[in-house]
């Protein structure tokens, strides 16, 4: 299934204008290129040139895609040149990594110069017959004088003529002679891998034809994966081989159906707008829809994940920037759905993928419909929703009103490298899904908060959407009226109320001490009594009398306040029945309470201060 509607991508994308000349065809491949040796028309060096771009905040410059004859350069330590493009070993016969040994950079540019000379003839254009004469004299020991940038290097490198508008290999003789003349079983026809390919029906069409062994080119764009690409499909050790089918024969596609699933999927990783980044999975996505209709779809689906703010949202053009604007608007009321949205009934698809050494692992599949999946987010936005505790008025870097998913994953670990690959791709299927979020979330995040971290926003948020949906999975039909996005008065949980109980302990600590303390009831008690509270609490409500006792000195008022707040909490506990333990869910009530009740505190005198209600 993934490998079929990966296929089909790539033939709507092929086909379509704008694209067409932008993705691979069968021989050839996308590369990223640095430099360009400029010729005469006789072979004689006219220069070097550096075609890589310098990025803003970017030190080193970066290469630029080009479409070019060939495919990747196949792993192994033996000679494989490339046609009218290589690196500076082949085509220059240069190399400054030391653990190359000279031998070895030179067995390369000779072979590079023999196969280009051997095909000079058959080839026969002025052009290509330039390139033969410059390999024919080139030494090798002019290449600093001439790349004098040491970045271009480690870069690949292209031909091009005086005066001409093409670079050599993208001349249409050139390209007629690659495609329709043989070229490319001209150019392969003594590399070791030769030999009629197997014949066999395809899992995908059906047709008959030759299947491929390797499924190329490799897939690039997956974190953690190598560099040079890894595979979707493959097999390689003999306990995945039956009926004697070894490599990727075991799963049989034709050649022309492996490069084009592998061609789409490249395409995807290598934009933004259809790829996202979460943890070490990679996810891209696509519509069953014409390529300009996908892109308008693309886009809003990862606008609703990653959450781009202002300064990310200046790289879109003003109509995209205006339209994801409004988008986020309505995602932030919580009114996204089928009738909001264009192309609600599209066919849409979520890969997500994870590094395997030289593989990759499908980490994540969900073929529905664009509206179904956006009424997923927006249900996933809905049970986020909670009282922000920094707002625009209160500070310069206030608390985001749309939460995306990384921000979430990222509040359960102490660094981005220890974020659990399970917990990843877990998270995101409850999100794309609309199911309930695994309890390993809130555990790793009540984890985080009782080592002395902050009770903050972001994880109160993705608390309050576990609660939801666990209470959802109980048979609460209406469950985001279950817990309110902001103080619950009417709440009668134990551990919200001694979440809340504990909050106003704390907070009367703050204000008795006029907040100069080196350590806080919050500091020393939370994880106790958040697990533990009958041990907790009536030590606690000592303190809080001691507390209490200097306020009154300082505010009468503010102690009359505190009293009768006391009074509410406890007036719904039943003070001989105090928990002597709280569960995994009745400890995130706790760390909700706690949050709500001291957030009240500081609301303006128009909120819904808890203080100014009693």
């Amino acid at each position: 299934m993934i490998l079929k509607e990966l296929n089909d991508l790539y033939q709507r994308l092929i086909r379509d204008p704008q694209r067409g000349g932008q993705l691979p065809r069968r021989g050839t491949s996308v590369q990223r290129i640095g430099f360009r040796v400029t010729l005469s028309l006789s072979g004689e060096l006219v220069g070097m040139d550096s075609l890589c771009t310098v990025k803003e905040k970017q030190k080193n410059p970066t290469p630029v895609p080009m479409l070019v004859l060939g495919g990747n350069k196949p792993s192994g330590s033996g000679l494989n040149p490339s046609f009218l493009w290589d690196n500076c070993g082949y085509m220059l016969g240069f190399s400054d990594q030391e653990k190359e040994p000279p031998e070895k950079i030179k067995k390369k540019f000779e072979s590079f110069k023999e196969r280009h000379l051997s095909l000079e003839k058959q080839v026969n254009h002025p052009a290509f017959s330039a390139v033969c004469r410059f390999l024919e004299s080139w030494n090798p020991e002019n290449t600093k004088e001439w790349l004098k940038d040491e970045n271009l290097y480690h870069c690949n490198g292209v031909f091009y003529i005086q005066g001409s508008l093409d670079n050599v290999h993208e001349l249409p003789e050139i390209q007629e002679w690659w495609f329709r003349k043989g070229g490319m079983e001209q150019w392969n026809k003594n590399d070791e891998e030769t030999g009629s390919a197997e014949e066999g029906m395809s899992l995908l069409s059906g047709e008959v034809g030759p299947l491929a062994s390797l499924h190329e080119p490799a897939i690039k764009g997956v974190k953690g994966a190598q560099m040079s690409g890894a595979k979707l499909v493959s097999f390689h050790c003999d306990s995945f081989k039956s009926y004697g089918k070894e490599q990727s024969l075991n799963a049989p596609v034709t050649e022309s159906e492996a490069f084009a699933y592998c061609c789409a999927l490249n395409y995807l990783l290598s934009r933004k707008e259809s790829s996202l980044l979460i943890g070490d999975a990679t996810f891209a996505f696509w519509a069953d829809a014409p390529p300009q209709e996908m892109d308008e779809m693309v886009s809003q689906f990862s606008a609703c994940l990653s959450i781009p703010n202002k300064e990310s949202m200046a790289a879109y053009d003003d109509f995209t920037a205006k339209r994801l604007g409004e988008l986020l608007q309505t995602l932030q009321k919580g009114k996204l759905d089928r009738d909001t949205i264009s192309h609600g009934d599209v066919r849409f698809f979520i890969l997500g993928l994870s590094p395997n050494a030289s593989r990759l692992s499908i980490r994540f599949w969900a073929d529905s419909t664009f509206g179904e999946i956006m009424e997923s987010v927006q249900a996933h936005h809905r049970d986020m929703a909670l009282q922000r505790q920094w707002t625009e008025e209160n500070s310069k870097n206030p608390d985001p009103k749309l939460i995306s998913p990384f921000s979430v994953l990222r509040q359960t670990v102490r660094d981005v490298k220890d974020m659990s690959p399970l917990l990843v791709g877990v998270y995101m299927k409850s999100i794309f899904m609309n199911l309930p979020y695994p309890d390993s979330l809130a555990i790793a995040i009540l984890q985080r908060i009782r080592v002395g971290e902050r009770i903050s926003y972001i994880r109160c948020a993705a608390l309050k959407a576990w609660l939801i949906r666990k209470a959802r999975v109980h048979g609460h039909n209406q469950s985001h009226d279950v817990i309110k996005p902001m103080l619950d008065l009417e709440c009668t949980q134990p551990g919200y109320l001694q979440g809340r109980l504990f909050a106003v302990y704390v907070k009367t600590q703050e204000d008795a001490s006029d907040r100069i303390l080196n350590a806080t009831i919050r500091d020393n008690y939370y994880s106790a009594a958040s697990v533990t509270p009958l041990y907790v609490m009536p030590r606690l409500a000592r303190l809080y009398s001691q507390h209490l006792s200097k306020l009154g000195k300082k505010d009468i008022a503010k102690k009359i306040l505190r009293e009768k707040l006391v009074r509410e909490i406890q007036s719904k506990i039943n003070s001989s029945n105090i928990p002597k333990f709280l569960n995994l869910e009745q400890q995130a009530y706790f760390t909700l309470g706690y949050y709500h009740q001291m957030n009240s505190f500081y609301q303006k005198k128009e909120s819904e201060s808890t203080e100014e209600q009693q």
